[in-house]
């Protein structure tokens, strides 16, 4: 799994099959059965957000979806209405794709038969797939068709366990009611003020008490576009000390919630909030921040986490379809993508940190496979922003790690893999191993590997490597 990719595929089938796939409880990457490209598992999908907040069904339309949008040219629309046609969008996955599906949570008894039907018609068309059901999408901060002078999670607890109780007793069977992710709420301080919105919170006025929930999960974005403030690459992304200041969150509350028997999942995330910011999340700066981002959630036992996608999103991995001069194809973020799903292989494995300073990261990657634990790979991200259209390639720094004798000595087998760009601004010239993704999704290019010359390994700024130990 951490040889270099040698096939071609069609786009369509690499780019669901490259997405990184993180720890599944327990702190450890559980196997399935068919092999998937990289992680030997399809990826879970989560399909909701804001959209399926706002979201209507219509069982005699004969579209599979209409959007209806506010403003010509938005990122989203303001209401969608789907029929079942739009069921059909689930077969493109490969066999074996799990996933969570977003229900609309308006009030009332009209709004529990509107979710109740809309999670009937799902369950009838995918019931088999479905992984979780996630009642409403970030309620703390946006909750429709409620009072917001007097909203709280208080009452959004015991509306929820409601909702979920209609849905479970009126659709789901017996063995199937513990179906449901609880949360999805933002990061507390990201977009609000109030900080009472926590997972411990939730958990303590009782979510997980009638045996519903499945899953919690919490939503993370390093800045937003939407204000008017804009974030940075180097001020906020690729930002170690604000990136361990949110993760510290992430820590506490998968710590909490797994103890409580709630495998813990960042259920929506990517860099800048509001779809992104050009020259920040669409940058090659953003592929070696998610590594580091990824690898330290695992490392915290987060079991999943789901990257926020859409068609001509500026944080997209890649490009569907052509949308207006944007041609389809990876975006610098699936490099990223594609270098955690090499790390992390095709077996059960557990993730340690080892490094960690202020623009320093490294993380070992133990593979369960055999019978104890044993080194499969070691990643190493060098945070420092490098600029290449404002300073000379010779200003480039470079970090040097020292491995242990026994790992770098004449019979071993280590071998490295550079994921690499001329700087962190750049969106095209991208490398890992020497190879490149074409718009077709084919990996281009001779695979190269380094050797590691008297155990020392070095990382220029603005890059990352993958060690390999077999």
């Amino acid at each position: 799994s951490t040889q270099c990719s040698q096939h071609a595929t069609s786009w369509d089938e690499y780019a669901i099959g490259l997405i990184s796939r993180l720890l599944n409880g327990g702190g450890v990457l559980r196997k399935h059965s068919r092999k998937f490209d990289i992680t030997g598992s399809a990826v879970p999908i989560r399909v909701g957000g804001t959209t399926a907040n706002h979201a209507i069904w219509r069982p005699n339309q004969k579209e599979a979806i209409i959007q209806n949008f506010a403003v010509a040219g938005a990122d989203q629309p303001a209401n969608v209405t789907w029929g079942p046609a739009y069921l059909e969008s689930f077969k493109i996955f490969p066999k074996d794709t799990k996933y969570t599906v977003g229900l609309t949570f308006d009030s009332g008894s009209v709004g529990e038969e509107n979710t109740v039907e809309e999670a009937k018609a799902f369950y009838d068309g995918i019931g088999k797939d479905i992984f979780a059901f996630e009642v409403g999408n970030e309620f703390d901060v946006f909750p429709v068709d409620r009072n917001t002078t007097t909203w709280s999670i208080q009452r959004y607890v015991p509306e929820w366990l409601s909702r979920t109780a209609a849905i479970a007793y009126q659709v789901l069977g017996r063995s199937e009611r513990r179906m449901f992710q609880a949360g999805a709420f933002v990061a507390p301080g990201s977009i609000s003020n109030d900080l009472s919105w926590t997972t411990k919170a939730a958990i303590d006025l009782g979510v997980a008490s009638t045996g519903l929930a499945k899953t919690f999960c919490t939503h993370q974005y390093f800045g937003a576009a939407c204000r008017p403030v804009k974030p940075t690459l180097a001020g906020d992304l690729m930002n170690r000390t604000n990136l361990a200041r949110w993760m510290k969150y992430h820590g506490e509350s998968s710590a909490y919630s797994t103890s409580k028997g709630l495998p813990y999942v960042i259920g929506e995330t990517n860099s800048i909030a509001c779809q992104g910011l050009a020259g920040v999340s669409d940058v090659f700066g953003a592929a070696i921040w998610s590594i580091d981002y990824a690898l330290y959630a695992a490392s915290l036992n987060v079991s999943n986490i789901y990257w926020h996608m859409g068609t001509g999103y500026r944080y997209a991995s890649w490009q569907a379809t052509q949308n207006g001069t944007t041609a389809p194809g990876p975006r610098p973020l699936y490099y990223g993508n594609l270098f955690v799903a090499k790390a992390l292989g095709d077996a059960d494995v557990q993730v340690v940190p080892i490094v960690n300073t202020t623009s320093l990261a490294g993380y070992a990657i133990y593979s369960s496979k055999g019978r104890r634990a044993t080194l499969q790979s070691i990643a190493l991200v060098n945070m420092e922003v490098f600029n290449s259209t404002s300073t000379p390639t010779s200003s480039r720094l470079s970090a040097r790690f020292k491995l242990p004798a026994e790992l770098s000595g004449k019979k071993s087998k280590a071998s490295v893999q550079r994921l690499s760009a001329a700087g962190a601004e750049v969106r095209d010239g991208i490398t890992f191993a020497g190879q490149t993704v074409a718009l077709d999704g084919k990996i281009n290019g001779k695979c190269q590997t380094e050797d590691v010359k008297d155990g020392v390994v070095g990382v220029r700024a603005s890059e990352a490597v993958l060690i390999s130990f077999n």
